[in-house]
């Protein structure tokens, strides 16, 4: 009798094991990533005509020094102010171009309370000085008058990665864990007197059948053109653009096609190959051209636009 509770024990462990590995496997999901049917493949851009313009860039200033603990993202406001997100002192700081001085601050520093910053993964400055600072750890968007006061903190539906700012009042938020069928989501900024929130409007982009498992692959930049937006991942060579109804203004490979990663598997965690080249670091957009800042992962150095 004790052989057979014995027996019967050991049955039960392999059994409860077999199904916590058959658990593990089913949520690791798939390494490799395929582009969705229901958009259409990448058009490709005309290298045959491919020119190397000789660019002369001639320093003007240098400031923030002394102010800047950690600085990182950089973005021009409406009256050519340059704004800097100080990762150090979790604010974003507002400089004078001509003459360097500190004008503003936003956000009361590192924390988790109103105005505070956690993880902060974005930033973006519309037409009239406001500030939008998304936070990953949070899962908001606080956003600051001009003088550096706090309007609001909104909240989106899910993680904001990136944004990027419309006419009329939207704002794309790149999706850090995005839906099967969805990269993006669309909000409409309302007011009422001095309380403002986020209207859900839509969600769209499906780029990689599954691809909410593949977060990682299609992290990237998104920046706003009033009536569209532009995104690019930072691995795979594409650059695409959407206008505020979620159709497709143009999908199109950079002229160096990059395919799409793989994802490694290091124990429990899942990471995309770090051997895979970069088809971009930053994206720029003004009334005329798209710029794309591309590097070489054998040296940092190298950089190309």
């Amino acid at each position: 009798m004790r052989r057979f509770w014995k027996v019967l024990g050991m049955v039960g462990l392999l059994l409860t094991a077999g199904l916590v590995l058959s658990f593990l496997a089913s949520n690791v999901g798939p390494s490799e990533a395929r582009r969705s049917d229901r958009m259409s493949p990448p058009q490709p851009q005309h290298s045959a005509e491919r020119v190397f313009p000789s660019i002369t860039v001639e320093r003007l200033r240098v400031f923030g020094e002394e102010v800047l603990y950690d600085s990182d993202m950089i973005r021009l406001g409406p009256d050519g102010s340059v704004y800097v997100f100080d990762r150090g002192a979790s604010q974003v700081v507002r400089f004078d171009p001509e003459t360097g001085q500190v004008l503003q601050r936003y956000g009361r520093g590192p924390g988790k309370g109103p105005g505070e910053f956690a993880m902060v993964s974005d930033f973006e400055v519309d037409p009239l000085g406001r500030v939008y600072v998304s936070d990953l750890e949070t899962g908001r968007i606080s956003l600051f008058a001009a003088d550096g006061s706090l309007l609001a903190t909104l909240k989106p539906r899910r993680l904001p990665n990136n944004l990027a700012l419309l006419n009329a009042n939207l704002i794309v938020v790149h999706l850090i864990n995005p839906h099967n069928d969805a990269l993006f989501e669309l909000y409409r900024l309302e007011q009422r007197g001095s309380k403002y929130r986020l209207r859900f409007v839509r969600r769209f982009g499906e780029f990689l059948e599954k691809q909410a498992a593949f977060g990682l692959v299609l992290d990237g930049e998104i920046i706003g053109a009033d009536s569209f937006f532009v995104y690019a991942p930072r691995r795979i060579g594409w650059i695409t653009a959407f206008r505020p109804d979620g159709s497709l203004k143009f999908h199109r490979n950079t002229i160096d096609p990059i395919p799409i990663p793989r994802l490694i598997q290091r124990g429990s965690v899942r990471m995309v190959d770090r051997s895979a080249p970069r088809s971009m670091y930053e994206i720029a957009i003004d009334q005329q051209y798209i710029y794309l800042d591309k590097g070489s992962n054998k040296d940092q150095n190298e950089k190309n636009i």
